[in-house]
């Protein structure tokens, strides 16, 4: 009688055991569970704050790509007789700006009054392919080429404004 009383307690002992086990297995796992989804809710929320102080606005980036690239490579070397001098970004007019200059035979008020209409398309055609603007023409930035004479700096020669209406 005393061993079959044993084996009953060591049965009900085994029992409540093994459910006190399997309730903390269920407790545990549920906080192994609230853990990984705070885990990566601090991580989603940490990557997120993290990609939106790195991110600039496509005007901040338009104003700091023609502020690097008119001071590392501006004025440009002449080719086919133009020479880009500078570009910028207007914020106000949301425009990207390039100044040229105008050298050698092009410098030349008569043969780019008469040419006008070609000048425009051609820069036309220019920009609707030019894949390196495609970020600003998607969100509607306006583009003007300003072409200035190298003889007499203040003259503007040549000036052409191109919305999204012109390029798409």
């Amino acid at each position: 009688e005393i061993s079959y009383f044993l084996l009953s307690l060591q049965r009900i002992f085994d029992r409540e055991l093994s459910s006190f086990g399997i309730y903390f297995m269920i407790y545990s796992n549920e906080i192994i569970i609230k853990e990984l989804i705070m885990k990566r809710l601090f991580y989603f929320a940490l990557m997120l704050a993290l990609c939106s102080s790195c991110h600039r606005s496509l005007e901040d980036r338009a104003a700091q790509e023609c502020k690097e690239y008119t001071e590392k490579k501006c004025p440009t070397p002449v080719v086919d007789n133009v020479r880009l001098d500078s570009m910028v970004f207007e914020s106000t007019t949301r425009t990207i700006h390039y100044y040229n200059t105008l050298v050698g035979t092009a410098d030349n008020r008569l043969v780019i009054d008469k040419q006008q209409g070609k000048l425009r398309q051609a820069l036309k055609e220019g920009l609707r392919s030019d894949a390196g603007t495609k970020a600003y023409k998607d969100a509607g930035f306006n583009f003007q080429y300003t072409y200035h004479s190298e003889k007499k700096p203040s003259e503007v020669l040549f000036d052409a404004t191109y919305t999204t209406k012109d390029y798409q």
